[in-house]
């Protein structure tokens, strides 16, 4: 059993609004896997996990709102901020829901919106929205695989181990290469110094 799945066997529903605050998406998937199980009611796992992420997207976005012109000057946001105004520019501020389903989109999202100044009461209506439909997805998504979701996200982590080895192995291969790249360059280098004899 994972760390998380552990957490939420113990702590039930405090983990899941800790959990989807932060991470989100397999925190809700497992909610709905535990509820299953019958720690809880899926109705509160939803509720609850609808609660967490909002409270995240809310802490992301009133930094953007409170530290745009520092969020603004960084080289990070300049390059990131034309890619997310067109794909802003195609839902508008409905994006924000869009974005909870997009895997790695959602915290630059809301601190996009932030920075845009979007008001606050639009923000909050229609995040809670995306929260919601978010929870009763993946919360209702877990509930019905049951021991299917528990086996794809051991999967999941299992691809992203693989995956972090490779890219590891690519970067020492990048490396060497490099180094091998360097030595000769420094030999050419050293060669054409010294005066032959």
């Amino acid at each position: 059993m994972g760390s998380m799945e552990a957490l939420l066997l113990r702590f039930g529903l405090i983990m899941v609004f800790l959990g989807t605050a932060v991470e989100g998406d397999v925190t809700m998937m497992l909610a709905g896997v535990t509820a299953h199980l019958g720690m809880f009611r899926l109705a509160e796992a939803v509720a609850v996990g609808a609660l967490g992420g909002f409270a995240g997207d809310v802490f992301y976005y009133g930094l953007g709102r409170w530290h745009s012109s520092t969020i603004r000057s960084t080289e990070l946001y300049r390059r990131a901020e034309p890619v997310i105004g067109r794909f802003t520019a195609r839902f508008g501020p409905l994006e924000i829901i869009v974005a909870r389903f997009i895997y790695g989109t959602r915290v630059a999202s809301m601190v996009f919106w932030g920075v845009q100044r979007l008001p606050l009461w639009r923000f909050a209506l229609i995040d809670a929205l995306g929260c919601a439909l978010w929870a009763a997805a993946l919360g209702g998504l877990g509930f019905t695989l049951s021991g299917s979701a528990v086996l794809l996200v051991g999967r999941v982590r299992r691809v992203r181990v693989w995956l972090l080895g490779a890219l590891l192995g690519c970067a020492a291969l990048v490396l060497l290469y490099r180094a091998i790249l360097r030595r000769r360059a420094a030999k050419r280098a050293h060669a054409a110094e010294t005066p032959s004899s």
